[in-house]
């Protein structure tokens, strides 16, 4: 098994560990004094990371581009509406 294969041990723990560091960005992302500025650094960071977690643990890495695509355009759509949602409530409260 080399270095460069997606499903080395070496490739899934570094992913693993990028996966920890960009939770524990979101977490701090979250305490930012403006809800919506955090929000939008916390909604890009989770979009990344299901995009480390579909390429590197679901298997979709070079062979279904199609349910890649599939799958980042919903969780990009949720990501759109939470932040709309949001934007909406802000507005609203004043």
């Amino acid at each position: 098994m080399s270095s460069m294969d997606p499903s080395s041990p070496r490739r899934l723990t570094f992913l693993w560990l990028a996966l920890l560091a960009l939770s524990g960005a979101s977490a701090f992302a979250a305490q930012l004094s403006w809800p919506v500025i955090g929000l939008v650094f916390v909604l890009g960071l989770a979009f990344f990371k299901v995009r480390l977690v579909a390429r590197g643990f679901m298997g979709l890495r070079g062979s279904n581009q199609t349910m890649l695509r599939a799958l980042l355009c919903w969780c990009l759509v949720l990501a759109l509406g939470a932040l709309a949602r949001t934007l909406v409530v802000s507005v609203a409260a004043g």
